[in-house]
C-alpha cells in the first residue's frame, strides 16, 4: 500500500509565533491494484509551498485504532527558540520518530510523541515524522516549519496606500481625485468585513502618503502625511479628524514624499533635489542638498532616512540606481547604489540600469531592504552592440537587494546591495511598488503594467505565487497585520481592492474593493487611454506584459534615458517629456518629427511592443494606415484615440524649482530673458512664439528641421532615411528633462551652448561671459508654462 501526503507551508501568524490556525483538507483514493492515495493539506496565511513524499504501508491496521501519522500544522518559530515537535494527534502508533530537517542527527525512535529541537539559521523545514505500530507497519507525515529572526523593525515607507496595524486600517490616495480614503477591516468569524471610515479632500494632486502611530514625536493621534508635488504642498492627517493645514514649500519643489520620524517630518523635494526638515514646534522648514531627483522615503533600522533616486543617473556612464541614508542628528548622508547589470540579453533576463526607484522597502527582521524598480537596457540597440532591442530585452521588472547588518565575511558591505540577489521578473515589465510580510519571509512586488502582484520567497530566492489581472496599474501594496489580507491599489480603475493570501494553492480572487472616490475626476476617453498608456497585459498593447508606454513615460514625463533605436529606421534618442506638450500642440512629434498624430504610435505598439495593435487588421491594411505620415488613424479605433486623448490632456508644465520661493524669475533670471530676446543671440529665431517652438508642418509630410550642429553617426536616420535636421523641441519645462539634445549627449544646458555649439549653429553663444552664459541657463531653467 502506497501513501503519499501534500504539505502546503501555512502563513505568517501574529507576532510570537506558534501554530497558524488552518483547515485541513484529507482525501484518500484507492486503485485497482489495492495502491491507496491518502493527502493531507494543511492551508493558511502565506500558504506557498507543496511537499510530497511517499511511505509504504506493510499493514496500517493494529489492534484498536488505525495506524495514522500526524505531524501536526504548519508552523512558524523563531531561530534557537525550542520547537517542540508534537505527534499526539497519530494513532496506532507504538513509537515514534522524528526527523528534523536541518541535517542534523535524528533520534532514536520513541515512545514519546513529542521531541524539542531548535533551528539556528533561518529557512523553511520540513520535520519528518514516522510512526511504527506493534506489527511492523509503518507511517510517515511532515509539516512546513519556517524559521525566521525575531522581527526587530517596523517599517515604514511613504506610497500611495499603507495600512496602520493599532487600528487594523488602511489609508489610500488619489492623485486625480485629490482624495483621501480611510478603510477599516472588522474581522468576524464567519467574514471579514472592510469598511469605509471617510474619505477626504485634500492638497491638489496627492501622491503618497506616510503613516505614524499616536505617540511618534509630536504627534497625539494615529496619522500621517500627504505628498501633493503639483502644489508644492504636504498635509499632516489623523484618522479622526482628516486632514489639517497643509504646509507649503517654495515654488517647484515637488514634494513627492513625507514621513514623520520622531519629532521631525521629512519631505523628499523632486523638484529641488533637497530632504526639507520640519522639526515638531517649528513653522520652518530646514533644507538639506544632494537629493536629486527625490522620490521616496522610508525610515532605515539604525534611525537614518532612505530618499531614493526616481530615475538613474543620466551622468554615471552606463548608469546607477541611487539612493541615500540622511542621519537627522549630524546631516550626513551616504550614497548607496545599484549597480548596472552588464549581461548580455536574454529571452529570460537583460542587462541595464535600475530605474524609477520609489520605495524602499525595509525587512520587518531588519537585515535586508529590498528596492522594486524597471532594469532599462540602456547600452542594448542595433548602433551600440550590434544587438536589436526586442519586446523582452528592453525593460524588465527588478527587485534588488540590500543586506544590512554586519559584514559577513564574503565581502559583502553593510548596507550595499548584494547584486547576486537581484530578482528579474519573467513577462513582467516594472515593478512599481512591495510590501513585506511581518516576518519578512515573502516580499510581494506589484507589476504596474502587468497588472499583476508576485509574491517572493525571500528564504528561497523563488518565487511563490502570482495574483492576476489585479487591476489596471497597481501601485501600491500593503498588508494587514496578521499578513491574511492584501491591499492592493489600483488607481486607475478608482478602488483599493483587497485579496486573501492565506493560500496560492488556487488563483487569488479579490474578496472586497472600497472605492477611491465619490464621482470619476477625468473625462470617459481621457481615463480610458490612461488606463492603455500604463497597461502592459493587454495583448494588443504588447507581447507578454513587458512594455507599457508609462514604461518610459511614467506619470507623462521622461524616463532621463537615451535608447538606441537604429533598428526603427531612426538613431539614439532621448526621451522627452509628454508634459505640456498637449500631444500634438506642438505641431510634429518627435526629435525627427517622425509622427503627425498621437495615434501613430500604433506603430510602436504592433512593432517594439511586440503587440497586435489596437487597430482592426482591415483598417490598419487600408490605403497608407500602416505608414507613419500616411492616412490618418484618428477614428478607427475607439481605444487608439482614447490613448491619445490621454496624451493630449497632457497640457500643463510642472513648476520650476528654479525660480524664487514666490514663483517670480530670480534676478539673473531676468537678466538671462532679455539675453534670449536678443537678435544678436538668434534664440527667437526658432524658439518663438507661446510655446517657444517653430514645430510645424511646411508642406505634405513635410516638417520644418534644423539642423544645429549635434547630428553624428549615432543620429541615424528619419525614417529610414537621411536625417538633415531636427524639429524644435519647446524651451519650456526645460528643467525636469536631463539629459539634453536629442541623443542625450549633454548632461546640463552650458554644455548645450558650450561644449554642443562650437560654431554657433545652435545660437550665437560663443561671445557670452561665463556670467552671460550663467545668467542664460538661469532663464532657461526657469521656463515653466505659459503665462
Amino acid at each position: 500500500m502506497i501513501w503519499s501526503f501534500a504539505l502546503v507551508l501555512a502563513g505568517c501568524p501574529a507576532r510570537g509565533g506558534g501554530e497558524v490556525g488552518a483547515d485541513e483538507v484529507g482525501s484518500e483514493s484507492g486503485s485497482e491494484d489495492g495502491t491507496t492515495t491518502d493527502t493531507e493539506t494543511d492551508t493558511g496565511p502565506g500558504t506557498t509551498e507543496t511537499e510530497t513524499g511517499t511511505e509504504t504501508d506493510a499493514g496500517a491496521e493494529t489492534e484498536g485504532e488505525a495506524l495514522v501519522a500526524n505531524a501536526g500544522p504548519d508552523r512558524y518559530a523563531f531561530v534557537d527558540d525550542t520547537v517542540e515537535l508534537d505527534a499526539s494527534a497519530s494513532t496506532g502508533a507504538a513509537l515514534y520518530h522524528w526527523d528534523f530537517g536541518d541535517g542534523t542527527a535524528a533520534p532514536e525512535p520513541s515512545d514519546s510523541p513529542v521531541a524539542s529541537h531548535s533551528y539556528a539559521e533561518p529557512g523553511r523545514y520540513y520535520p519528518v515524522l514516522t510512526v511504527y505500530d506493534g506489527e511492523g507497519s509503518s507511517l510517515a507525515d511532515s509539516f512546513a516549519l519556517t524559521i525566521t529572526h525575531v522581527p526587530s523593525h517596523a517599517p515604514r515607507v511613504a506610497g500611495s496606500v499603507a495600512a496602520e496595524p493599532s487600528l487594523d486600517a488602511v489609508a489610500v490616495v488619489e492623485a486625480d481625485a485629490s482624495a483621501l480614503t480611510l478603510v477599516t477591516r472588522a474581522v468576524a468569524e464567519d467574514e471579514d468585513a472592510f469598511e469605509l471610515i471617510a474619505r477626504h479632500p485634500t492638497c491638489a494632486g496627492p501622491r503618497s502618503l506616510g503613516l505614524h502611530a499616536a505617540g511618534e514625536g509630536g504627534a497625539e493621534a494615529a496619522g500621517g502625511w500627504i505628498a501633493c508635488p503639483e502644489v508644492d504642498q504636504i498635509q499632516p492627517f489623523d484618522w479622526d479628524a482628516g486632514p489639517g493645514a497643509a504646509r507649503t514649500l517654495p515654488w517647484g519643489s515637488r514634494p513627492s514624499a513625507a514621513l514623520r520620524v520622531g519629532s521631525r517630518v521629512f519631505a523628499a523635494l523632486a523638484g529641488k533635489g533637497q530632504l526639507a526638515v520640519l522639526e515638531d514646534g517649528s513653522d520652518s522648514f530646514v533644507f538639506h542638498d544632494g537629493f536629486p531627483d527625490a522620490r521616496g522615503l522610508a525610515l532605515w533600522p539604525d534611525g537614518r532616512v532612505a530618499v531614493t533616486r526616481w530615475r538613474s543617473d543620466p551622468d554615471a556612464g552606463a548608469g546607477v540606481g541611487e539612493l541615500r541614508l540622511f542621519d537627522p542628528e549630524s546631516a550626513a548622508v551616504e550614497l548607496v547604489t545599484l549597480a548596472y547589470d552588464p549581461q548580455p540579453a536574454s529571452d529570460t533576463e537583460i542587462g541595464g540600469v535600475p530605474t524609477y526607484l520609489d520605495q524602499l522597502l525595509v525587512s520587518p527582521i531588519g537585515d535586508a531592504a529590498a528596492v522594486p524598480s524597471l532594469q532599462a537596457n540602456v547600452l542594448h540597440g542595433e548602433y551600440i552592440n550590434g544587438e536589436t532591442l526586442t519586446f523582452e530585452t528592453t525593460v524588465r521588472a527588478v527587485v534588488s537587494f540590500l543586506v544590512l547588518g554586519e559584514a559577513d565575511g564574503m565581502g559583502q558591505v553593510p548596507g550595499a546591495e548584494n547584486f547576486d540577489l537581484r530578482k528579474q521578473f519573467d513577462n513582467r515589465g516594472f515593478a512599481a511598488a512591495g510590501v513585506y510580510s511581518s516576518r519578512g519571509d515573502y516580499l510581494f512586488a506589484a507589476m504596474r503594467g502587468s497588472r499583476a502582484i508576485e509574491r517572493y520567497d525571500t528564504l528561497t530566492g523563488s518565487g511563490a505565487g502570482t495574483i492576476l489581472n489585479a487591476g489596471y496599474a497597481p501601485s501600491g501594496l500593503a498588508l494587514s497585520p496578521d499578513d491574511r489580507h492584501l491591499y492592493v491599489h489600483v488607481g486607475l480603475e478608482r478602488e483599493l481592492r483587497v485579496f486573501d493570501v492565506t493560500s496560492f494553492d488556487a488563483l487569488p480572487m479579490a474578496i472586497a474593493a472600497v472605492a477611491t472616490v465619490d464621482a470619476e475626476p477625468l473625462a470617459a476617453q481621457v481615463l480610458r487611454g490612461k488606463q492603455l498608456f500604463n497597461d502592459s497585459f493587454d495583448p494588443r498593447l504588447a507581447k507578454h506584459g513587458y512594455i507599457a508606454c508609462a514604461h518610459c513615460h511614467l506619470d507623462g514625463e521622461s524616463d532621463r534615458q537615451t535608447w538606441d533605436f537604429t533598428d526603427r529606421g531612426e538613431g539614439l534618442r532621448n526621451t522627452i517629456s509628454l508634459l505640456g506638450r498637449g500631444g500634438t500642440a506642438h505641431g510634429p512629434v518627435h526629435w525627427s518629427a517622425n509622427f503627425d498624430e498621437i495615434q501613430d504610435f500604433e506603430h510602436d505598439i504592433r512593432g517594439p511592443f511586440g503587440g497586435l495593435g489596437l487597430l482592426s487588421e482591415e483598417d490598419w491594411g487600408a490605403g497608407t494606415v500602416a505608414t507613419s505620415l500616411g492616412d490618418p488613424k484618428a477614428g478607427l479605433s475607439e481605444d487608439l484615440d482614447a490613448l491619445a486623448a490621454y496624451v493630449e490632456s497632457l497640457d500643463s508644465y510642472p513648476r520650476s524649482p528654479a525660480r524664487t520661493a514666490e514663483g517670480e524669475l530670480s534676478a539673473q533670471a531676468q537678466a538671462g530673458a532679455v539675453l534670449f530676446a536678443s537678435a544678436e543671440l538668434g534664440c527667437v529665431d526658432c524658439h518663438l512664439g507661446p510655446a517657444l517652438t517653430d514645430s510645424a508642418w511646411i508642406g505634405p509630410m513635410t516638417p520644418l528641421l534644423h539642423d544645429v550642429g549635434t547630428i553624428t553617426e549615432a543620429s541615424g536616420q528619419r525614417l529610414g532615411e537621411p536625417l538633415t535636421g531636427l524639429d524644435t523641441p519647446t524651451l519650456r519645462g526645460l528643467w525636469n528633462d536631463p539629459p539634453f539634445l536629442h541623443d542625450g549627449s549633454a548632461i546640463d544646458l552650458s554644455a548645450v551652448l558650450g561644449a554642443a555649439n562650437p560654431d554657433d549653429l545652435h545660437g550665437t553663444t560663443s561671445s557670452l561671459s561665463p556670467a552671460e552664459l550663467d545668467a542664460l541657463v538661469a532663464y532657461l531653467l526657469s521656463l515653466e508654462g505659459p503665462p
